[in-house]
């Protein structure tokens, strides 16, 4: 799979991703979006204003997870026979000639992650298992009315996950990210250092975005991405000062939680 790719107070007002320091960032100068991205160098910008590589006006395509029931939702979907054409995701944008194709790869991926996190939650774990595991790692100690939560914030993440909910950028409009979403279009912006991820971490990122989406880790400073000191990748407890509270608030610990659940193992990586 991150999507993509710092932060002020409150409402859903444009979003950056980028890891914090450990003190609040900035807010970025006025009349700029927050850009909510997992990039190391994501620091707030403008919304793209440039014909080619803005929205298209008139509404939205419907999103899935607002016309399919949950139980539907969860399952994984079959690849596709061909790529759907993304937004903008020509080879003069993206820089490559397959852009199409691995979008879609990465999209449907995520879905996965995401199906299989659902079918997970739907019961308590049970002891020596991947899930049990991956629960503390991830969210801590989650109850049972947590893990109906979180369960519910991935049916509406997996509503994100729509082809028409991406946009490729040109590296005139992005600032280094991998991908970021901004409120002002409310797209997913997919930047070129996307493309050279790998399949997993390209759907992490798609999940990390689509979290942010749905008010996710949107509110104050974002919160630690998987492999700070707070967050660190590997077989490695959840260090003192985490909470459950805060990671069901973690765009990350829904990707990597997805990916762990999706995979039977943890990926050892941060997805920089």
């Amino acid at each position: 799979m991150f999507s993509a790719l710092q932060e002020e107070a409150a409402l859903r007002a444009g979003r950056s991703g980028a890891p914090p320091p450990p003190q609040a960032a900035p807010a970025p100068p006025a009349g700029r979006q927050r850009r909510f991205a997992r990039s190391t160098c994501a620091c707030g910008g403008g919304c793209p204003s440039c014909r080619e590589e803005s929205r298209p006006p008139g509404p939205r395509q419907a999103r899935d997870g607002e016309t399919t029931t949950a139980a539907d939702a969860a399952e994984p979907l079959a690849e596709p026979a061909a790529a759907p054409t993304f937004r903008d995701c020509s080879e003069r944008i993206t820089g490559i000639t397959d852009a199409n194709e691995r979008l879609e790869t990465a999209r449907q991926r995520a879905r996965e992650f995401v199906g299989a996190a659902r079918r997970a939650l739907g019961a308590a774990p049970a002891a020596g298992t991947t899930y049990e595991t991956a629960l503390g790692r991830h969210f801590i100690t989650p109850s049972a009315a947590d893990r109906a939560t979180i369960e519910d914030n991935y049916r509406q993440i997996l509503g994100t996950l729509v082809a028409s909910n991406y946009i490729c950028n040109s590296q005139n409009i992005c600032e280094g990210e991998q991908a970021f979403w901004i409120e002002a279009d409310d797209l997913v912006h997919v930047c070129r250092p996307f493309w050279e991820l790998s399949p997993t971490c390209r759907a992490i990122i798609l999940i990390h975005e689509g979290a942010h989406d749905v008010g996710i880790g949107v509110a104050g400073a974002h919160p630690p991405n998987r492999g700070s000191a707070q967050y660190p990748t590997g077989d490695t407890a959840a260090p003192a000062g985490q909470t459950t509270a805060g990671r069901m608030d973690n765009p990350d610990a829904y990707a990597f939680f997805g990916a762990h659940i999706w995979r039977d193992t943890d990926t050892g990586r941060s997805c920089f």
